[in-house]
């Protein structure tokens, strides 16, 4: 089971960075922002936990968690600021409540299973 929201938290985390690169990269936006620029400020708070998160540690699930917040509380703001439905905040809405929700119950699955393994 903490295998499951391991690779479930991996997947979504992953899904998130590639709805977010599409967004960028697809969608219309203003010319005055570079997309190089944009790509940078929106992917580089992803790339500091991949490495712990790909190696299994709790730690930096727990961390991950907490930066999630910023990304749903961007996405709710392009949803509710935008004046047409667009796919791509619902995506990043999505993908990050499923990485944080996974990411909570991985670590707290870890937790008991080191607490049986140490018994």
């Amino acid at each position: 089971m903490v295998q499951f929201f391991k690779q479930l938290t991996l997947f979504s985390f992953l899904g998130l960075m590639v709805s977010l690169i599409c967004w960028i990269t697809l969608a219309k936006h203003s010319e005055n922002f570079p997309t190089a620029a944009l790509l940078i400020l929106a992917l580089l708070p992803l790339l500091f936990p991949l490495r712990g998160m790909l190696y299994g540690k709790p730690y930096t699930y727990a961390w991950n968690s907490f930066l999630m917040l910023f990304y749903f509380s961007h996405g709710i703001g392009e949803v509710y600021s935008a004046e047409d439905f667009s796919l791509y905040p619902s995506l990043e809405i999505l993908f990050s409540s499923l990485t944080f929700i996974a990411s909570i119950i991985f670590i707290h699955l870890n937790a008991k299973m080191r607490e049986t393994s140490h018994n």
